[in-house]
């Protein structure tokens, strides 16, 4: 009998420990209510200006101070719940003298940023206001500078256009691989995200090979766009991609079933699903 009970016991361990493992193998692409079929490479928020713009090192020169005196971190706990900011590149002014006085001592100048459009947590409208972490990162880099901040949403895709026409001063949160290097000034990154490919955790979607003929949904950004259409694979089984004008479109475009999955930054993917 003794034997018995230990070939009992023996075995329901066994099975615990299976058990145990197929979690953790579950556990490397799901998370949550999503289960992340790809990874399609990096986003970098960065902040892009007009080359020769001489309010880009200023900014630059703002945003290294901002991370020193702990405010960019407060903006990352807050809207993120982590403190994810590590800042890299850039070509920042050595000081910020006489920026707290205005433009050549005239009225004090509005800097215009061109923020992500719908984009929870990074910048949305909550009732009559635009917040998130990109608003509070632009207000807190004018107050340093002595001027007022004021907001445009943008698409990914309107980035270089906005600059170019002077209808914004500084795209705050975008990739610098959305705009031609040549024209435009890249500088301080203080983020980066990944970008994935998902589906909801309960659909039957488990594999890239689960998309044949299916359709996936994605949002107007370039870098997403040319990352779906660079992996053999997502074109190899999907049917092809629809661009959805915001984040949130996109989400009920996945939950109607207009598409089997979607493509999107991590830092959205986990704020909107």
């Amino acid at each position: 009998m003794r034997h018995r009970d230990r070939i009992r016991r023996l075995f329901a361990l066994l099975v615990s420990l299976l058990l145990l493992l197929s979690l953790c193998a579950c556990g490397e692409t799901e998370s949550g209510p999503y289960r992340a079929l790809a990874e399609l490479g990096e986003k970098r928020y960065s902040l892009i200006c007009r080359r020769g713009d001489r309010l880009a090192p200023l900014i630059d020169a703002a945003m290294y101070a901002l991370w020193t005196d702990g405010r960019l971190s407060g903006a990352s706990l807050r809207w993120l719940g982590q403190d994810s900011i590590a800042l890299s590149g850039g070509d920042p002014a050595e000081a910020l003298p006489g920026a707290q006085e205005g433009e050549e001592g005239q009225s004090v100048r509005t800097l215009i940023f061109g923020v992500e459009r719908d984009f929870d947590p990074m910048s949305y409208e909550s009732g009559e206001d635009l917040v998130g972490m990109s608003v509070d990162i632009g207000l807190a880099v004018a107050e340093l500078l002595g001027m007022e901040a004021a907001f445009q949403p943008i698409s990914p895709a309107e980035v270089a256009t906005q600059l170019a026409s002077g209808n914004i001063d500084c795209a705050l949160g975008f990739d610098p691989a959305e705009v031609d290097g040549e024209k435009y000034s890249v500088g301080v990154c203080y983020l980066t995200s990944t970008m994935v490919l998902a589906a909801r955790t309960e659909s039957p979607i488990r594999s890239l090979a689960d998309l044949k003929d299916l359709r996936i949904g994605t949002i107007e950004d370039p870098l997403l766009s040319n990352a779906i259409r660079d992996n053999s694979q997502i074109t190899r089984y999907a049917s092809g991609a629809t661009v959805y004008l915001t984040p949130g479109r996109c989400m009920e475009a996945l939950d109607k079933g207009w598409c089997a999955a979607v493509a999107m930054d991590r830092i959205m993917l986990e704020r909107l699903i």
